[in-house]
């Protein structure tokens, strides 16, 4: 039982359509259609991606990359993403006439990942979306209404061929919504949410049906009124390894379901307990991390009550980046990055996590009780050491102090977002990064955004030194001294290539000109501001 992907081959649509690549994932469950154009610019797909990266789809997604059509691997880029969503397969249309041509790349990718690539017929402007909306949605229609057992082996394998962090309970969960068009809700046996599904989707609300009054165990009874009119609450009971049995909740609107269906999508997440719920754990700390720096409090708060984290006692956080052309930290790197840190003697949360509109992973780690400065140090260094060993040539780590609250967490990530780059460009010999160095570089950008005026007010004491030595020398040892020598006069003069002395000389002729010591606090924060707006300045000019 299910439609696949070969099976739609043989509409009277796709007469003519021809499978490019991925035929390894001919076999994959088709559960509808979507359109990929109606989102509209690369920046709101992407951003499409990220709110439904926990709903898988199952559909066949429709596309003639009208808004990328020369950017092979902006193409790419999205199949990929496509293929590891879940989805079935990609159906290109207006091939001849907005893509000229499939790119071989295309399907080099779609061979690697199995995952179907199908061509409609080539230079044909009257073919149209709807023909097969329609009869993808005839023949699922059809086949939903003959359900037998089969629908378990359906499911756990759609979600067994899917790539390893996707095969959790939370996949069979939307599966099994997009299925049966009702909400599912895992829950432990005082109602604390363990997963979810609902539908519609991103529907929250759904959740606050359930409550002890509504949804009593009553052992004769699972079929049970639901405060909405028209609408009812199932409950059966999922066992995990001799635990308190967990609760898996139906809400559908009108009669829809049966017994029998309530009895396989049962069956289906009982099995996926047992294959994976050793994964689902770790997914609601992925979560966690996700509610915290997306900010959504009331997901926030539920999982933090699972998961028994107090996140009120976050004490700092960390951010690591790689800039290298990858688009994830391997499972390698990530245990490497967990065994420098379990020498720590501290409760960590680390997880990957991709930034709306982000082309790669980060990894975050959250501390949660202080730990000596000097120790965390060495961790940082260790850590890079480690990635560097593993592949990873361009890999920066920034270290954010305590925080008052997960609010405070969330400004201080997104400042580093914003600025991280930046940073690197100020601060090129560094790959630990403290709060420090990032919120200088957010007050330079803030200082060029304003305009010329703020640059020149900011820039002024670098002109006056300049129009007096009339020589470079002079500021791009400062430059080098502030920004990458942090002040010490040996390492500038090895970055310089000329004697110590030499070094000496030309900071004791620029604190004449001052009028005072560069060391002074004030003057220290001042030309460090105004040598690092220069920098960016040349960068951009060059």
């Amino acid at each position: 039982m299910g439609v696949t992907v070969e099976d739609t081959l043989r509409l009277p649509s796709m007469k003519h359509a021809k499978v490019l690549g991925g035929r390894g994932g001919l076999g994959h469950v088709v559960l509808g259609t979507s359109v990929f154009e109606y989102m509209g610019s690369p920046s709101l797909q992407d951003e499409y991606f990220i709110l439904n990266e926990n709903h898988l789809s199952g559909h066949m997604v429709l596309a003639s990359f009208a808004n990328m059509q020369d950017d092979v691997k902006l193409q790419e880029r999205y199949l990929r993403r496509m293929a590891a969503s879940g989805e079935a397969c990609l159906v290109l249309y207006y091939v001849g006439i907005i893509v000229k041509k499939v790119d071989e790349r295309l399907i080099k990718a779609a061979d690697e990942l199995s995952f179907p690539l199908i061509l409609m017929s080539v230079d044909k402007m009257y073919l149209r979306y709807g023909d097969l909306i329609s009869e993808v949605g005839n023949v699922v229609l059809s086949d939903r209404m003959n359900y037998d057992e089969s629908l378990v082996t359906e499911v756990i394998g759609h979600v067994s061929s899917l790539p390893s962090d996707k095969q959790t309970v939370d996949s069979v969960l939307s599966i099994l919504r997009d299925r049966l068009k009702v909400s599912l809700i895992l829950t432990d046996s005082d109602l604390n949410g363990l997963g979810a599904a609902t539908w519609p989707k991103n529907d929250d609300s759904i959740a606050d049906l359930l409550s002890e009054d509504n949804v009593s165990h009553h052992p004769k009874r699972r079929k049970l009124f639901s405060p909405i009119p028209g609408s009812y609450i199932w409950y059966v009971p999922i066992h995990d390894r001799g635990l308190d049995p967990m609760r898996l909740f139906f809400i559908e609107d009108g009669s829809v379901l049966t017994s029998i269906m309530v009895d396989m999508a049962r069956e289906a997440v009982q099995l996926a307990v047992e294959l994976w719920s050793n994964k689902h754990s770790a997914v609601l700390t992925s979560e966690l991390v996700k509610a915290i720096l997306n900010d959504e409090p009331i997901r926030m708060r539920r999982l933090s009550e699972v998961l028994n984290i107090d996140i009120r006692n976050i004490h700092c956080s960390w951010f690591i980046r790689c800039t290298d052309k990858r688009s994830t930290f391997s499972k390698d790197m990530v245990d490497a990055v967990r065994k420098v840190m379990d020498t720590l003697d501290s409760d960590i949360i680390l997880e990957p996590y991709r930034t709306p509109l982000g082309d790669s992973d980060d990894l975050v780690m959250f501390f949660k009780n202080p730990l000596d400065a000097r120790l965390l140090e060495s961790c940082g260094q260790e850590i890079i050491q480690r990635l560097h060993e593993l592949g990873c040539e361009h890999v920066y780590l920034t270290m954010l102090d305590y925080k008052f609250s997960t609010s405070d967490v969330r400004t201080a990530f997104s400042i580093w977002n914003e600025n991280e780059a930046t940073a690197r460009i100020v601060f090129p010999t560094l790959e630990v990064f403290h709060e420090s160095e990032i919120e200088l570089v957010r007050q330079c950008n803030e200082i060029i955004r304003l305009g010329e005026a703020s640059i020149a007010s900011a820039t002024g004491a670098l002109d006056a030194l300049e129009e007096r030595h009339g020589s470079q020398e002079f500021l791009r040892t400062l430059e080098v001294y502030f920004l990458d020598a942090d002040m010490n006069m040996q390492k500038a003069s090895e970055i310089l290539n000329v004697h110590k002395n030499t070094i000496k000389y030309r900071i004791n002729m620029v604190c004449d000109a001052l009028g005072h010591s560069v060391n002074n606090p004030v003057t220290t924060s001042r030309l460090t501001i105004a040598l690092a707006i220069r920098r960016l300045l040349d960068k951009a000019s060059n």
